[in-house]
């Protein structure tokens, strides 16, 4: 009697190849994932940068524009002032001239109170530019992160190299907890 022994089924090492790389491709799409949305944080801090930098732009240029009216408006008044000092004129004349002289006093303190009005505005501006501009910094950061992460998950692959992977897969948390801490800057 013959007895019919079979082999007990060796595990191919392409199975444990085709395990790996499913779970490379998985954490790669799930870093890539995270790169997508760095990037779209990254370009809307972008926008706000440069929106809010022409904005404080322009709320400077305002400034700069009432400055000049208001000195002006100084101008004026003190050849009303120097005008009031001559005594030959009739007291009609001279009415006039403080008039004049209180309606100027007048403008040069509205434009005072418009400019700090328009200072603080355009200072606004200029920081939210700035948090932006370092929000933005912070994420091409993180961009990088992932980007290498990539990398070294599909060098990971191609060599079968387990310890790269982990490397990758470090390398993917790390730029996700920077993403995460770039989201909730101001």
């Amino acid at each position: 009697m013959q007895v019919e022994t079979t082999a007990p089924e060796e595990k191919k090492p392409f199975a444990k190849s085709e395990s790996f790389e499913k779970w490379v491709a998985l954490t790669t799409s799930i870093i890539a994932v995270a790169l997508s949305l760095s990037t779209i944080f990254s370009n809307q801090s972008g926008d706000d940068l440069l929106v809010n930098r022409d904005k404080a732009s322009n709320e400077w240029s305002r400034f700069q524009s009432k400055s000049i009216k208001q000195n002006l408006f100084e101008v004026h008044l003190e050849g009303l002032k120097l005008n009031l000092e001559d005594d030959n004129h009739s007291e009609k004349y001279v009415q006039k001239i403080k008039s004049g002289i209180a309606f100027f006093e007048g403008e040069i303190k509205r434009y005072e109170k418009e400019k700090k009005e328009i200072q603080k505005m355009a200072t606004k501006h200029e920081k939210v530019s700035e948090n932006a501009d370092a929000k933005g910094n912070v994420l091409d950061l993180a961009e990088g992160l992932y980007q290498i992460a990539i990398v070294l998950a599909a060098v990971a692959m191609i060599a079968r190299q387990g310890i790269l992977w982990v490397l990758s897969i470090i390398l993917g948390v790390i730029g996700i907890c920077i993403t995460s801490y770039a989201i909730m800057m101001p």
